[in-house]
């Protein structure tokens, strides 16, 4: 594994133990698109544990453009004949040798920064990147397909104190630049119905909604994740607003977890959300639980011309996460306890990476 903490061990053993049908997945094939990110990495070494311990024999083509980062993620998979990484920009039709059984899509652009640095691909990845897959998808007669879409996609609440449940709507100002990654996964949703329609294909939406785990970049610009690297490194926890807004988040295990759930129990044309309903924290008593882990202290500082343009204008996203539980889901750590393993693995990580 890329990350050998025992507790990133123990997040792993816990998903494959859940009490689901993976028989399922015996002998098959999955293609996984953004398999090394922070959601695809944890897909991947949960599925090799089965093949390993449990023998569950699934062939994983894991999709990425970086084949650097691949090599030092899956090392422990090289030669695997289960496991073969293939370089894929999801934006080309799709020229895969070989037929996929299930099809996991979770490649695309998710931080403030590429939002505005590269606002065209994270469109795209959601869109014709879809329309690809999922027309290879048809071609190769699979037989579930799961479309990673985002608890973004509610856009913001009409009314103060609305909750989002799966048939929830909210406004999206279409002209802003970072609505282009919301609109996106909206009319990727709509492209997944659209199939399902029109060719028959077997498909199911999971909607994580703010995602954090040891699994994610170094680099990566979400504040959560910023709060978390400065933890990480005992500096003081940087917040770029006055941190009022109140938003659903969820462990990276406890949402790959979810998404495994989506797959082996989920109904065909049905949107799940993914997240924790405990304890709701705002963006600034986050930073304070984590300059409190750090021993350090909270300042405020005005976030760059960039990462501005990116940021969420959203005052709250809160998802309920009913519909996923009555498939037996459940996550298993909150918020607290979720960032407090996140930032004792990757202190492992960083010493060793001598970030």
């Amino acid at each position: 594994m890329y990350i050998k903490h025992e507790l990133y061990t123990a997040d792993v053993a816990g998903i494959a133990n859940e009490n689901l049908p993976w028989e399922k997945l015996s002998g098959k094939t999955l293609l996984l698109t953004g398999a090394t990110g922070l959601i695809g990495t944890l897909i991947v070494d949960v599925l090799m544990k089965k093949n390993r311990d449990d023998n569950l024999n699934v062939t994983i083509y894991a999709a990425g453009r970086n084949e650097q980062i691949a090599a030092e993620r899956f090392a422990d998979y090289r030669g695997d004949k289960n496991f073969r990484f293939v370089k894929l920009d999801v934006n080309a039709p799709i020229a895969l040798d070989a037929r996929a059984d299930f099809i996991i899509h979770a490649a695309s652009n998710s931080q403030n920064r590429l939002f505005s640095a590269d606002p065209v691909n994270t469109i795209m990845a959601n869109i014709l990147g879809t329309h690809n897959l999922l027309s290879y998808g048809v071609k190769s007669k699979t037989e579930r397909f799961i479309f990673v879409s985002s608890g973004d996609a509610y856009g913001k609440p009409l009314r103060e104190g609305d909750v989002f449940d799966e048939s929830y709507c909210g406004y999206i100002d279409c002209n802003t630049l970072r609505a282009g990654y919301l609109e996106g996964k909206r009319a990727g949703e709509a492209l997944c119905q659209a199939y399902i329609s029109q060719h028959g294909l077997d498909i199911v939406i999971a909607r994580p909604c703010r995602i954090y785990g040891a699994t994610m970049r170094l680099d990566d610009s979400k504040a959560m994740s910023e709060f978390i690297m400065n933890g990480v490194r005992g500096e003081d926890i940087v917040l770029k607003s006055q941190g009022l807004p109140r938003f659903s988040y969820c462990y990276g295990a406890d949402c790959v977890s979810g998404l495994f759930y989506c797959l082996l129990k989920g109904k065909c044309g049905a949107a799940y959300n993914i997240a924790d309903s405990s304890e709701i924290l705002s963006l600034r008593e986050i930073a304070e639980y984590i300059s409190g882990l750090a021993g350090r202290r909270v300042v405020f500082e005005l976030p760059d011309e960039v990462q501005a343009r990116g940021f969420s204008v959203a005052p709250a996203a809160i998802l309920t996460n009913d519909k996923l539980r009555a498939l037996g889901w459940s996550p298993k750590d909150d918020t607290r306890s979720g960032v407090k393993k996140t930032v004792e693995i990757l202190k492992s990580v960083v010493k060793v990476e001598g970030v």
